[in-house]
């Protein structure tokens, strides 16, 4: 069984109050709450929050354990990590796997989840994560000097011909890690002291499977996509049922 760590930390720069704002008349967050307690793979539900008022927010939607974490790992710049083990330390995870559900990827399909874990137990990975495959190849990508010049982000073989020069197609497939979803085995976590573990297996996903709202655009983009598609609104108002409010 799986224990779901679901982050919430309030003031968000460029997404304002992202993590409660109304997303077609629900709390962003309650879509992972929503997600995790649909799951037959849940064993606990644990928020980790420096806000009140997202935990309040959170036990409206029948999450528990609430668990309030320092400001100290509640900055820009703290680590997954931090509140990973600040969770574990108050609210001990007592499941073999766990899984952080941001509140970032409302429209995650309920599939996801299950197809990772089971591609994680039969791994000899630590942890599983999303990834999608790159749309800039680092290949096309340059460093500008302070004089004006521009070199290749990537180092180039000599004798073969230049990443930049290349067609997309003939590049090496490149993916880029998202914030989806991820699972990893709490022991190899507790023995690491990191999110992943040492060995990590990937994920690729294309579609709702690969959205994510860091930013403006990305909440514009969920909008219009829910608004244009009927089905996909009765999908994400289905997750409530059940759900006391």
């Amino acid at each position: 069984m799986i224990t779901a760590l679901i982050p919430a930390r309030s003031g968000s720069k460029r997404v304002p109050n992202k993590n409660i704002k109304d997303f077609f008349g629900f709390p962003l967050i309650a879509y992972s709450i929503a997600y995790a307690r649909n799951s037959s793979l849940i064993r606990d539900i644990l928020v980790s929050t420096d806000s009140q008022e997202i935990g309040e927010i959170a036990s409206k939607f029948g999450v528990t354990d609430v668990i309030l974490r320092p400001q100290e790992i509640s900055s820009e710049q703290s680590l997954d990590i931090e509140w990973i083990e600040h969770i574990d330390s108050v609210k001990q995870i007592k499941s073999e796997y766990a899984a952080i559900i941001r509140p970032t990827s409302p429209l995650r399909s309920q599939l996801l989840l299950s197809d990772m874990w089971n591609l994680l137990r039969k791994s000899e990975c630590d942890s599983i994560r999303t990834v999608k495959r790159v749309k800039e190849h680092p290949g096309k990508m340059w460093r500008l000097e302070e004089n004006g010049e521009i070199k290749p982000l990537l180092n180039q073989l000599a004798g073969q011909t230049a990443t930049h020069a290349m067609q997309y197609a003939s590049l090496p497939t490149i993916f880029v890690q998202t914030s989806v979803l991820e699972v990893f085995k709490v022991e190899s976590m507790r023995e690491t002291r990191t999110r992943e573990g040492n060995r990590i297996c990937g994920y690729p996903t294309s579609g709702l499977d690969s959205w994510a709202i860091d930013e403006t655009e990305d909440w514009n983009a969920h909008i219009y996509a829910v608004e244009k598609n009927g089905e996909l609104k009765s999908t994400l108002n289905s997750m409530f049922h059940g759900i006391n409010e």
